[in-house]
């Protein structure tokens, strides 16, 4: 019964993370790209100009997640994912009746608040602390939604568009986060940390991780190696799949094959996402980790070859080192510091993701607008994941203190 009971406290748990992701990181950075085509024909701007409005959004995020996380451990994820919810449904809505460019950009720096209370770091907390046991498989599952939306949302926007035009689309893409918001309401319940007073870095029998306040995990170098290790990775996977249907259109593919395609790589990045958190319950992430970026950085260099016999190898290996990747990065960052202060710890380490995640899909772009073609754009993104992967070797597991013994006279 209780075998049982936990099962389907997992796998609700997990699914609800799944379905808010999808809203989440699908229809605000995922599913935006197959709207592009039809942006750049309306308005005539460059592609640079077009993704500065990743930059904002990205680095905005980045900025205000150590505050958000702060504000997340203090009220509780279900609060926060709702508001968020809510928020990105007026949005896609002010999308749907832009005429200008500082328009879309004031958009996705709204897009930053409602992302950042609920989004990734959020969806993690809400996994963390209610599943102890099988961790990793919920937190595999949970973000695989990410995936998901990049499978779903640009298939459901490339037939509203087809049907209603992008001003429609956004339009009827508006009824999705309210329903989610509803789901969390109704089904989610709130659950509350007993705060401990004076601890010391130790493991928490409630949480069965090793828990470090901010103070503690900042001054570690495994914090610092995450950090950095982030901003170059982030840097280039968002390079790459904000740019991708304007590479794939680059190498002839027309807007359908290009949906396709993007369709088809984030189902490669799902597997590797669900893997991952799977395989994580048996062996050392540490070693996975290093081995899902050197996956990742082969594919890179495929790609950078811009090729069309390569698109699919190249797509393939990055799909797979990066839907490991993601899933390794909010894992490891849980089993290292723990769930307690995990908005405040997780919220800086998302400050440097965000700020190469911004960097990627602007300078991408701006690198391909100089040079007339992506090649030169992603081979910047080869080196940065060799960096990375030396970096990588600097991320391990930190032993929990022992208490002081108390000597009696």
């Amino acid at each position: 019964m209780s075998e049982k009971q936990s099962f389907w406290t997992l796998f609700g748990i997990a699914i609800l993370g799944t379905i808010t992701l999808v809203v989440t990181n699908g229809m605000t950075i995922s599913g935006i790209g197959v709207f592009d085509t039809s942006l750049l024909e309306e308005f005539g701007w460059s592609r640079s100009e077009l993704k500065l409005r990743g930059l904002i959004n990205l680095v905005a995020s980045s900025v205000i997640m150590p505050f958000v996380g702060a504000v997340i451990d203090r009220f509780g994820v279900k609060r926060m994912l709702i508001i968020g919810l809510v928020f990105i449904s007026g949005l896609l809505y002010s999308y749907s009746i832009i005429t200008a460019a500082w328009q879309m950009y004031a958009i996705h720096l709204m897009f930053a608040f409602a992302v950042s209370g609920a989004g990734t770091l959020a969806v993690i907390i809400m996994v963390s602390q209610r599943i102890k046991h099988n961790r990793g498989t919920a937190i595999g599952i949970a973000l695989a939604g990410t995936s998901l939306g990049g499978i779903i949302v640009p298939q459901m926007g490339l037939r509203l568009l087809e049907n209603f035009g992008w001003r429609g689309a956004f339009q009827w893409e508006t009824i999705v986060p309210l329903v989610i918001a509803v789901i969390i309401f109704i089904f989610l319940k709130p659950v509350n940390y007993k705060k401990k007073v004076d601890q010391k870095v130790a493991e928490d029998e409630e949480t069965g991780l090793t828990e470090f306040s901010m103070q503690e995990a900042i001054k570690t170098p495994v914090f610092w190696a995450i950090c950095f290790a982030g901003i170059f990775c982030f840097y280039s996977i968002l390079g790459i799949i904000d740019n991708l249907f304007l590479y794939l259109s680059e190498l002839g593919f027309d807007n359908s094959e290009a949906t396709n395609a993007f369709s088809i790589f984030f189902a490669i990045i799902l597997v590797a996402k669900l893997s991952s958190g799977i395989v994580t319950d048996f062996i050392d992430e540490h070693l996975l980790f290093k081995l899902q970026l050197a996956l990742m950085t082969v594919g890179a260099a495929l790609l950078a070859i811009n090729s069309v016999s390569l698109v699919w190898p190249s797509l393939i290996c990055i799909g797979l080192g990066w839907g490991g990747l993601y899933t390794l990065f909010n894992y490891i960052i849980i089993t290292t510091f723990g769930v307690k202060s995990a908005g405040k710890i997780g919220g800086l380490i998302s400050f440097f993701e965000g700020v190469g995640s911004g960097l990627g899909i602007y300078l991408t772009a701006f690198i391909a607008d100089k040079t007339g073609s992506y090649s030169m754009s992603i081979w910047v993104i080869v080196g940065l994941l060799c960096i990375a992967f030396v970096i990588s070797f600097f991320i391990k597991k930190i032993a929990p203190q022992e208490p002081p013994e108390i000597l009696e006279e």
